[in-house]
């Protein structure tokens, strides 16, 4: 996918418009290739400040979903949120020659949870009343998860094959964790 075409895709003309819960969630749940640079490209052009705001929005709705009993997973989320954001404000507080290689560490982590999150199919989901085994990809299953508040059906998940996702560790300064207190 070029940048235009994901600005098209986003519904947007440049990265400048990318400032709504929907262009967050079209980013993260697509499943379409981005190729890394692609979203380099955005990213250069998004506000960070609120591309950290609508992660953490996001992130709030999508922990609403994950199944009670399931608090490795909610961790590991909860895990890469802060990642995510901390590394949209290490971006947005960079100095101009370090900046590329933070957004360049932002972006490849966005690719890597979009690609974690939509492709692969490892969440095993069982229907309680059939019996009947799905095996379906994180957001898919989360999703499944977040419809049996309005349904009568209910699954029983196990989302153990998602846990292999290692965050990358960054270096932050002390100036870095000064500025979060």
């Amino acid at each position: 996918m070029e940048l235009e075409q994901l600005y098209e895709f986003l519904d947007i003309e440049h990265g400048g418009q990318f400032e709504y819960f929907e262009n967050f969630a079209d980013l993260v749940e697509s499943p379409a290739e981005i190729h890394d640079d692609v979203l380099f490209e955005l990213m250069k052009e998004v506000d960070l400040k609120t591309f950290a705001e609508l992660c953490e929005s996001y992130f709030y709705e999508t922990l609403e979903s994950v199944p009670g009993d399931q608090i490795d997973f909610y961790n590991l989320l909860e895990n890469i949120k802060r990642a995510l954001i901390g590394l949209s404000e290490a971006a947005g507080k960079s100095e101009t020659e370090d900046k590329d290689k933070t957004l360049v560490n932002l972006s490849d982590e966005v690719n890597r949870f979009r690609r974690w999150f939509t492709q692969d199919m490892i969440i095993e989901c069982r229907d309680m009343m059939s019996g009947k085994v799905e095996y379906l990809t994180i957001r898919d299953a989360l999703t499944t998860s977040r419809l049996e508040k309005f349904s009568k059906e209910e699954h029983l998940y196990d989302f153990s094959r998602a846990l292999d996702y290692q965050l990358e560790e960054y270096m932050m300064t002390l100036a870095d964790l000064i500025d979060e207190e």
